[in-house]
């Protein structure tokens, strides 16, 4: 048991320091150096190689302080990596939001009007070209969308999906089919939500890096590049949590019937049972 505890202490350490505190500290230095350089100067190496080496020898012979200011500068990163975070979770939230409807309806609307457009056009398709049409009209979402974000509507196709094959509420269902699925597949979703939530801390990195970049033009490109970074790599997550979800209601869905000792006269799920699954989870509610 100790060995096992020091093993994940290790593990635990090596994911903060590469999660947080490297990253906020290379921030802190970049904002140094791009306060001590300004916009006028930004790309001047030569003064911030003299600046660094000033800097250097005001500490050379003062080891305690050296050690005192990388301490510093490590607690320092940390907060901003935390701070990142943050912004991450804010970033993920604006992904997902559903309103204000002053805000997201016209956004919405054209999402509907894209996805109807497609629709309409698959629906007059045939032969070959039918494939191309229905999975140009899936890009944009697999059920008509209801959310900003191609993120927000492939998340919430997954209860729409369910409940609509098998009449289950998604919501109440979930919670009790988690706690039977084996541990690979559980892995498998927290791997997959794990990186939808590194995908957002992204997009908190550059929302960091953009308000640097008021002080330092060079900070503004490269938050610009690691927000589309992060709607890159949040949309390739959000695909694969709601394909492993959608996956693990279609595979075990009958196991969790069987569990609660309702009868599948065909063998699995149908509609009728799902119903009955559903009122009895949401108990009157």
């Amino acid at each position: 048991m100790s060995s096992f505890l020091s093993e994940l202490g290790k593990k635990l350490a090596e994911r903060w320091m590469t999660s947080l505190v490297l990253p906020g500290a290379l921030f802190t230095a970049l904002t140094v150096a791009g306060l001590a350089l300004g916009h006028r100067d930004a790309l001047d190496l030569r003064r911030l190689s003299r600046a660094a080496e000033g800097f250097a020898a005001r500490y050379d012979h003062r080891p305690a302080a050296a050690a005192v200011l990388v301490v510093v500068a490590l607690a320092v990163g940390s907060l901003v990596g935390l701070l990142a975070r943050g912004l991450g979770s804010v970033v993920e939230k604006v992904w997902l939001m559903a309103g204000p409807r002053w805000l997201t309806s016209p956004l919405v609307h054209r999402r509907q009007n894209r996805w109807e457009r497609a629709r309409a056009v698959a629906a007059g398709g045939a032969g070959a070209d039918l494939a191309v049409l229905v999975e140009a009209r899936n890009a944009i979402a697999l059920t008509p969308p209801a959310r900003w974000t191609w993120i927000g509507d492939r998340l919430r196709d997954v209860s729409v999906r369910v409940h609509g094959q098998y009449q289950l509420d998604f919501s109440s269902t979930w919670p009790r089919l988690w706690t039977l699925l084996p541990a690979d597949c559980r892995n498998d979703l927290i791997t997959a939500r794990q990186a939808m939530t590194d995908a957002a801390t992204a997009g908190g990195w550059g929302v960091l890096y953009l308000c640097l970049g008021t002080q330092w033009w060079p900070a503004a490109p490269a938050g610009a590049v690691l927000l589309l970074m992060s709607w890159s790599h949040g949309r390739d997550a959000a695909g694969t949590l709601a394909d492993l979800t959608e996956s693990a209601v279609d595979l075990y869905a009958a196991d969790l019937a069987r569990a609660l000792g309702v009868e599948l006269p065909l063998g699995y799920v149908t509609p009728a049972v799902g119903r009955l699954l559903s009122e009895r989870f949401r108990k009157g509610a």
